[in-house]
């Protein structure tokens, strides 16, 4: 890649572009690793695991571990232990918030119900847990789980905190440091650890990484406000209609006028809101 082409490219296209190859193993990983001796468990698992997604996991993994000089193959396993954790999350994520779509397809609940759902989402925070076992090293095992600790507590943090309006930047941002940022961090991490990079590389991949997690997040959620559906791959206005405070809906009953605020409130939580009413919201 010359300096015109780093210059032209935007940044994610050159960064998926440096890693390609080794992306393409981790699909193949993940395919592999759904594959149960009991055929619907493997047809579900496929449906809710290979729907696609960014990859953007898998992806910092393989670009971590590259950074670090890492020359062997379990990059590809690690990347697809960490999209497994992801993709539980969502699951259960999505019997929460009673999502209809994710990924641009039904999400899980909608097509098996509840039950088969939460059933699902376990199985596959199973299966991360057994291929993490596979990379040998119980220090990785420790950081992937204490990972998923910390992303559950922020799960628990966010859907405690529906409805309340009273919620400050400061309890946002802690929730999304354990909901969302936690996994990357740890992406980070544990890359450093497989590559067998000094202690210095290993804290700053987590870092890094724990910033991609709240940048990721804040856009996100920015998203859910202003995003196409079509592009976005899920129902936009979704936290609103919900109930869930973001920082953008934080920062508009923070600085927002009056009548913005009001009109916010009046739309805040209710699941029938109309597209014209979200607009409305949005304008303001």
């Amino acid at each position: 890649v010359t300096d015109q082409e780093v210059q032209r490219t935007p940044t994610a296209t050159l960064a998926y572009s440096l890693v390609g190859d080794r992306l393409h193993l981790v699909e193949r990983e993940i395919e592999r690793a759904c594959n149960s001796e009991i055929a619907l468990v493997r047809r579900h698992s496929e449906y809710v695991v290979q729907a696609g997604g960014k990859r953007l996991r898998p992806a910092m993994v393989l670009l971590c571990t590259k950074i670090c000089g890492y020359m062997g193959d379990d990059d590809v396993k690690l990347g697809a232990v960490i999209e497994f954790i992801h993709t539980a999350t969502l699951v259960h994520d999505d019997i929460v918030d009673g999502a209809e779509v994710r990924r641009g397809q039904e999400a899980a609940n909608q097509v098996w119900g509840n039950q088969l759902a939460v059933l699902l989402g376990d199985y596959i925070y199973m299966r991360s847990l057994a291929m993490s076992v596979e990379l040998g090293s119980l220090r990785l095992v420790e950081i992937l789980t204490e990972a998923t600790s910390r992303l559950l507590e922020g799960e628990i943090l966010d859907v405690s905190s529906t409805g309340n309006v009273q919620l400050t930047d400061k309890d946002y941002l802690e929730t999304i440091d354990r909901k969302t940022a936690s996994l990357f961090a740890a992406a980070g991490q544990a890359s450093a650890i497989l590559a067998d990079a000094t202690p210095e590389h290993e804290q700053a991949l987590a870092s890094y990484g724990s910033n991609i997690g709240m940048a990721f997040q804040i856009i996100d959620d920015l998203l859910d406000y202003s995003a196409d559906p079509a592009h976005f791959g899920k129902k936009v206005g979704a936290d609103l209609r919900e109930g869930k405070m973001t920082l953008p809906a934080i920062y508009l009953l923070r600085d927002g006028e009056k009548a913005a605020q009001e009109h916010f409130l009046g739309c805040f939580g209710d699941p029938e809101l109309s597209d014209d009413d979200l607009n409305a919201v949005v304008m303001a």
